[in-house]
């Protein structure tokens, strides 16, 4: 009996990522994705993904090789197949509102190609609604079907991260939304098949609030953090010693401060969230994403007063950003807190840019050679913390850079081991000694 047919819409991190566990678990499968030269790489049976990725690149060549996993353009050609799982992004504009063309074009195009039985799985992340109020419309509209009656239609939001990818969709527990019971049943079919986690099960609007929710609530975390790391540093404490004593305390997990938020998800799923409201009326979750959104700034700050401690004037400068990903040892660049700080410089001095991953380069050239770009620095501002950053000799920074200045945006250095060497050093929440 031939494999059953599936086909995964979208193939980036998650839906690559989808594609290729759904394949080694003996599925026909097929990834979808408007981007030709990904496609291209995918059916050479590599990973377009640069980073560390454990498994990835290995599993890609494997199911490509065995032929349960081929790449295209074109969605018509998926017509008639058992199951449909839709991984495309679903980002928010400069007014934070929700953008959601993609993937009502994606849904117009799917009922085109759906037959009676099959399965939708939408794994994007959605604003509360989306599945009653355009998903299930566009559906059946193109489909002349009606979902749960003649095609199952869940939302089973990922939960993947970049550097994570396999280990999450393998051992991380999954949300299930179901328009009925029997729409769960038959997606847990296919997800029992990879998730050696809970399948747990609900309802459409559930699963869609449950998802932002969860990032919302991870945002507002993260920004406690940078707030006590904001007070530390007025007041010359050591947010990172602060947090370890925090710690102690029996259910208390405050995170670590940093340089800011990045990436597709936590910088957006807040707004999804709130997007039924009126944002004027909330105050936690808004405020979150504003602190946020504060620390690039403020780390490029920190840059500018130890400039001047430095005496070096900022027009003659050359300031090294080091790292241009959002996270480390990745090649993930939205969102970066890094193009803010870039974005801050620019227009007033010299800036070069370094990331060992990054294959897109933001408005200045993206230079491979970590000594290069030292050399010759007045500044070295630390926005993501690659492990090759953490193997860097202070001695050598020392000789490499014109003026010894390090910004630490990530806790990489010893505030006193630099200052001892000569070096000039501020860090995000480590007040100036």
């Amino acid at each position: 009996m031939p494999p059953e047919r599936v086909a995964v819409i979208g193939a980036g991190y998650v839906g690559l990522t989808v594609a290729c566990v759904l394949a080694e678990a003996g599925f026909q499968t097929t990834a979808v994705d408007i981007d030709v030269d990904r496609v291209k790489v995918i059916n050479s049976g590599r990973s377009p993904i640069i980073g560390k990725e454990p498994g990835l690149e290995e599993l890609v060549g494997s199911v490509i090789g065995s032929g349960l996993l081929v790449a295209m353009t074109d969605l018509m050609a998926c017509k008639g197949m058992d199951a449909f799982f839709v991984c495309v992004d679903t980002p928010v504009g400069d007014d934070h509102r929700p953008k959601l063309d993609i993937l009502k074009k994606v849904a117009e195009d799917l009922g085109r190609v759906l037959k009676r039985g099959c399965l939708v799985s939408i794994e994007s992340t959605l604003p509360p609604k989306t599945m009653q109020l355009t998903m299930i419309p566009r559906l059946e509209g193109s489909s002349g079907i009606k979902a749960g009656k003649d095609f199952h239609l869940v939302h089973c939001p990922e939960r993947v991260m970049p550097g994570k990818l396999l280990h999450n969709i393998h051992n991380v527990n999954r949300v299930i939304g179901g328009i009925d019971a029997a729409s769960v049943e038959r997606a847990k079919y296919y997800y029992s098949k990879f998730v050696h986690a809970e399948l747990h099960a609900t309802d459409l609007l559930t699963a869609e609030i449950s998802k932002t929710a969860e990032n919302a609530y991870r945002d507002v975390q993260i920004a406690f953090a940078n707030e006590v790391a904001l007070i530390c540093e007025q007041v010359g404490a050591d947010a990172f010693e602060v947090r370890r004593m925090v710690n102690t305390c029996p259910y208390r997990e405050m995170l670590i401060p940093g340089a800011g938020v990045g990436g597709h998800c936590l910088t957006k799923d807040s707004w999804l969230l709130v997007s039924p409201m009126n944002s004027q009326e909330l105050k936690v979750i808004t405020g979150a994403r504003s602190i946020n959104d504060l620390m690039p700034q403020h780390l490029a700050k920190l840059a500018e007063e130890a400039l001047l401690d430095a005496e070096r004037p900022l027009r003659d400068a050359r300031v090294s950003i080091m790292g241009l990903a959002f996270l480390r040892d990745s090649d993930e660049t939205r969102n970066s807190p890094a193009k803010v700080v870039i974005d801050r410089f620019l227009e007033r001095t010299e800036v070069v840019v370094h990331d060992p991953f990054a294959t897109e380069s933001y408005k200045v050239p993206l230079e491979r050679d970590l000594i290069k770009v030292l050399l010759g620095s007045d500044c070295a501002i630390f926005v993501t913390d690659h492990t090759v950053y953490k193997d860097l000799n202070l001695g050598d920074m020392k000789q490499w850079m014109r003026t010894p200045v390090i910004v630490d945006g990530r806790n990489l250095f010893d505030a006193d081991k630099c200052r001892d060497k000569g070096f000039f050093y501020r860090g995000i929440g480590k007040g100036k000694s």
